[in-house]
């Protein structure tokens, strides 16, 4: 009888959506499989969120919250007791690991050695291979995909996963940058457009103020590492909305503010119920952060369920709200970022950087414009950092590949504008007439318009899940149906 050739799967981007669903499909499936990865970087399972070796930049919330099998909710927990120690790291005194918050570099660690679990269970049924490199294009023929890097590789694949991940927005493309703040020979940079490049922060215990553009947890990321290099000055912080990341806090949710079977019909009635909710926990003398963890498990449907235009709405008025809610410091780094506003030297601005020049005396000037008065202000200091969010408008980056898949018209921009249309259920990418492809799918990132919290660790995990499970029961009907031919041409021979 002639036998098959497994199907050949290439995950496009092998940082943590890629890796889970290279993971998630090796258990999934029950059919030999031949997995491309690639991934421009030099390891897999990290991406930007955890290739940062600095041990001070740490996930965003619990160990116990934070693990790649939600059937087994202290996988990462059990990991960590076994493994933290050999990456140089524990809780702080009187802290379990259940409830710490790992430095990410060794979450990354904990994605790798999970994908090298599954593929010891999985013996020869899988190959895997990792391709160091940047896809730059994607081209359809038939039931086949031919995928081209920028080292001039072609290679041919049954069916492709798009996990892509976050594209920066560079600095010079929302206001003028001077050319002569490129960065030095030796890493080190006055504009510093990558906050976790090693290098970058070569000598910054010698300036005296730095301005940050974004007051995010990236922000918060560029504080923790000047502080660790050795800085003692003063910081400038410039975001639209002058909000300013919180520590998280380990409460309970407030109890009974939405039910799933009777969630609000609109993005209006949706507020008018958290607004009870916010003024009763408020009247009881409870903690705030009691309301983001009563609406997140509810998130998902919400957004499901909201028209285009309530989605629009919160996208234009509320979405910075939400975020600087939900996406909260760990607690050391919370605790470390209110020393330094305490003390005087952290200083807030509400408004949007015009201009960034190199001046000769060795200062950079920066022309920001008042959100409340629209006046420009201009300011001089030692340093720039660009920690802005990313952008996810597919085509506002600047990147080939995705530049060549929508000329190519392989997808299409969600109606939000963020990401690209696929189907909720399985991350299948749906054409112009909407319908779902059966060999090209997305996960993570390139869904945020789909999904809307596609950028967190559960909502990740559950797509690649998703995306692992559809691809292989569509891979389990290829196969049976092609056992039940042959068996119908030997019998008929």
């Amino acid at each position: 009888m002639k036998t098959h050739s497994p199907q050949r799967i290439a995950i496009i981007g092998g940082g943590f959506s890629g890796v889970v669903t290279a993971l998630k499909l090796i258990e999934a499936s029950a059919q030999p499989l031949d997995i491309v990865l690639f991934e421009s970087t030099h390891e897999i399972g990290r991406g930007i969120a955890y290739s940062s070796a600095n041990h001070e930049h740490l996930v965003n919330g619990p160990a116990r919250l934070f693990g790649l099998y939600p059937h087994q909710p202290l996988h990462l927990v059990e990991w960590l007791t076994a493994n933290a120690l050999a990456y140089d790291w524990q809780p702080p005194t009187g802290v379990a690991f259940e409830n710490s918050f790992p430095p990410r570099w060794i979450f990354g660690a904990y994605v790798q050695a999970s994908l090298q679990a599954a593929l010891l269970a999985a013996g020869t049924r899988i190959r895997l291979q990792t391709v160091q490199a940047r896809v730059i294009d994607l081209q359809q023929s038939g039931t086949q995909y031919a995928i081209t890097t920028a080292s001039a590789g072609t290679w041919q694949a049954d069916r492709v996963v798009l996990a892509t991940g976050l594209f920066r927005p560079q600095a010079g493309q929302a206001f003028e940058v001077d050319a002569a703040l490129a960065p030095a020979a030796d890493g080190s940079a006055r504009l510093i457009d990558d906050v976790w490049r090693e290098g970058v922060w070569n000598d910054i215990e010698r300036a005296a103020s730095v301005l940050i553009i974004g007051s995010s947890l990236t922000a918060l990321d560029a504080i923790l590492s000047a502080e660790k290099q050795g800085f003692t000055g003063n910081y400038i912080a410039v975001s639209r909305r002058g909000l300013l990341v919180k520590r998280r806090e380990d409460v309970e949710p407030w109890p009974d503010v939405l039910q799933p079977g009777k969630l609000p019909g609109s993005l209006r009635a949706l507020l008018r119920t958290v607004q009870q909710a916010r003024h009763a926990i408020r009247a009881g003398g409870h903690h705030w952060q009691r309301l983001p963890g009563a609406v997140r498990p509810h998130l998902p449907q919400l957004w499901a369920n909201a028209t285009a235009r309530d989605k629009q709405r919160f996208l234009r008025h509320l979405r910075p709200y939400w975020e600087i809610a939900l996406h909260r410091a760990a607690p050391e780094s919370g605790n470390k970022f209110e020393k330094i506003v305490a003390s005087g030297r952290y200083q807030q601005q509400s408004g949007r950087i015009v201009a960034v020049r190199s001046l000769d005396n060795g200062k950079i000037e920066v022309d920001w414009r008042d959100r409340s008065t629209q006046e420009v202000h201009s300011v001089q200091v030692d340093r720039v950092v660009n920690a802005q969010g990313y952008e996810f408008d597919w085509r506002k980056i600047d990147d080939a590949l995705i530049s060549n898949v929508l000329r190519r018209a392989l997808v299409h921009i969600h109606a939000t504008g963020f990401g690209i249309d696929t189907a909720a259920d399985s991350g299948a990418v749906l054409d112009a007439a909407k319908r779902p492809s059966t060999r090209l799918f997305a996960v993570g990132h390139p869904v945020r318009g789909v999904v809307w919290e596609s950028n967190s660790i559960p909502e990740q995990v559950a797509g690649a899940t998703a995306t692992a499970q559809a691809i292989a029961a569509l891979i389990a009907q290829q196969t049976e149906h092609a056992s039940e031919q042959a068996t119908l041409l030997s019998a008929q021979a």
